[in-house]
């Protein structure tokens, strides 16, 4: 065939062809944040903490307790049938109290607050003698009818704080750019806008798992906002080699701390898997036959023998611990809530900030647990 008769095709002449683009654009990049959502969003220790006076940069609440139930024994051994016993602190024991030093039981007679010292008899159990730093449990109370009353120590109130921190984004234009009609956008400078609170949002949930101590700073130095592991500490235990035993008993620590749960435990995608690993067996596998979808379930609550535990999939969670936290004890507080706002022009360009303030609450370190040394 003669070239004059070949064709006009895709080929031939593609200066004027329109181009075929998509009119969306696609944004994969992960911007969530589980945790503060699951914990009520920016501002959910709003209604939990009743903030009085509010707004203020050092948020701080307040917490009770009541006396402890034990002590240690401070005298030297002592024998079964005695009748006097040093302790830590005296302040805890009345007239009255039923102790327990390992299997054998007391009646309190009288306590002196100056010298720590008790006065005892032995009520029964096992008979045996006792180690200093034996653990001495407060367990009950039989008062002699008609007697005076006594005192008894009390507790006083603590606080407990955070600061609120600044979170801040710039978002810059050239006025060419923002006159220019485009695909997938009908104004440049609000989609890039639009783009800063997800990026914030994931810079927010990573510091809640990064290693961040509370600070006040100064005209020089920002404040800081505390993270987890400023305020979950108490209740830990090791998760090395992690199993459900393992989990179970960071859960139980917390209730026998006075926790009521139910819990939440933001996970990394490594820990979530070890956590379902636990019920990925004959115990717990449930088919129905009419599914056509093989495989395991999403775990959404661990029943533990001590309470509920909700698994919280978080990608920005750490590999190293898992807290166990109480919901009803923690949140986020807002400051100053994300805003978009113009700057001055300066340029020939159009110049925004988007900016927000905010902080961590986070009470009765007693009431959460935390995993550590998790592998």
């Amino acid at each position: 065939m003669a070239a004059a008769d070949s064709p006009y095709t895709s080929y031939t002449d593609t200066a004027a062809q329109k181009k075929v683009i998509t009119d969306v654009i696609s944004l994969i990049d992960p911007s969530d944040a589980p945790l503060i959502e699951r914990l009520g969003g920016l501002d959910g220790a709003a209604g939990k903490f009743r903030f009085s006076a509010w707004p203020g940069t050092n948020p701080t609440w307040l917490e009770d307790s009541l006396p402890a139930l034990e002590a240690l024994l401070k005298t030297a051994t002592i024998a079964s049938d005695a009748t006097t016993a040093t302790v830590s602190d005296a302040t805890l024991f009345q007239p009255g109290h039923i102790i327990l030093v390992d299997s054998q039981t007391y009646w309190v007679s009288a306590a002196n607050v100056t010298t720590n010292a008790l006065t005892i008899s032995s009520l029964g159990g096992t008979t045996a003698s006792h180690a200093t730093n034996a653990t001495i449990y407060i367990i009950g109370l039989a008062r002699l009818e008609g007697d005076d009353s006594d005192p008894v120590g009390m507790t006083t109130r603590a606080t407990g704080s955070n600061y609120t921190q600044i979170w801040h984004g710039e978002v810059n234009v050239s006025r060419s750019t923002a006159m220019l009609a485009q695909w997938g956008i009908d104004n440049e400078f609000d989609y890039q806008a639009s783009k800063v609170v997800p990026n914030l949002m994931r810079l927010i949930e990573k510091q809640l798992f990064a290693n961040v101590s509370p600070a006040a700073g100064s005209a020089s130095t920002p404040r800081v906002m505390g993270a987890l592991t400023a305020y979950i500490s108490s209740n830990a235990t090791t998760g090395q080699t992690m199993t459900k035993a393992s989990f179970d008993g960071a859960v139980k620590l917390a209730y026998a701390d006075g926790g009521a749960g139910p819990w939440i435990a933001p996970m990394s995608p490594s820990n979530f898997a070890k956590v379902r690993g636990f019920y990925e067996n004959s115990s717990f596998l449930v088919i129905q036959q009419a599914d056509p979808v093989m495989g395991m379930p999403p775990v959404t609550i661990i029943r533990t023998p001590f309470g509920d535990v909700e698994p919280v999939l978080d990608r920005w969670a750490s590999d190293s611990f898992i807290n166990i936290i109480d919901p009803k004890n923690a949140g986020m507080v807002t400051f100053s809530p994300f805003t978009q706002e113009m700057l001055a022009k300066t340029g020939d360009s159009l110049e925004g900030e988007v900016v927000g303030e905010f902080s961590f609450c986070c009470r009765q370190n007693q009431s959460h647990a935390v995993l550590t040394s998790v592998s």
